[in-house]
């Protein structure tokens, strides 16, 4: 399965953002470690979930290689500029938190993700990914 539309995009987003919250809010009020732990392990998940299965609409239902997040450089630069920016303020912000170690773990995995995003967005082509052919192109409905 692909998700090719950024209808469906927002839509996976907006389930990820939903999920964390209404399980997150819970596990915290119960430990703040265990909600601190639970968000990050989903966050990362989703990364990996969209990375293998979001989709330019020419690009090729293939797998993509290890290293390509996105399809594009741009979004792969704005992608890891989002979590450079969670990383340093989570590593800036342990200070204040409950558990500081935790919030440095948090913000090391961040700026993992983002050296990822940043990694993709360099070796991917500049250029347009190459279409498809018409036949091979998903039908969308107006």
């Amino acid at each position: 399965m692909r998700i090719r539309t950024p209808t469906a995009k927002v839509g996976y987003l907006l389930v990820v953002i939903v999920g964390i919250m209404l399980t997150v809010v819970p596990l915290t009020v119960l430990r703040f470690e265990l909600g601190f732990v639970w968000a990050t392990v989903v966050i990362v998940a989703a990364v990996v979930v969209a990375a293998r299965t979001f989709r330019s609409p020419g690009e090729s239902d293939a797998p993509r290689p290890w290293w390509k997040m996105t399809s594009t450089r741009g979004s792969g630069i704005l992608l890891s500029a989002m979590f450079l920016i969670q990383g340093i303020m989570a590593s800036f912000g342990a200070f204040a938190s409950p558990s500081p170690m935790l919030a440095v773990i948090g913000g090391l995995v961040a700026l993992a993700v983002a050296a990822l995003y940043l990694n993709s967005a360099v070796r991917v082509q500049s250029t347009r990914v190459p279409s498809l052919p018409e036949s091979s192109r998903p039908k969308l409905s107006p």
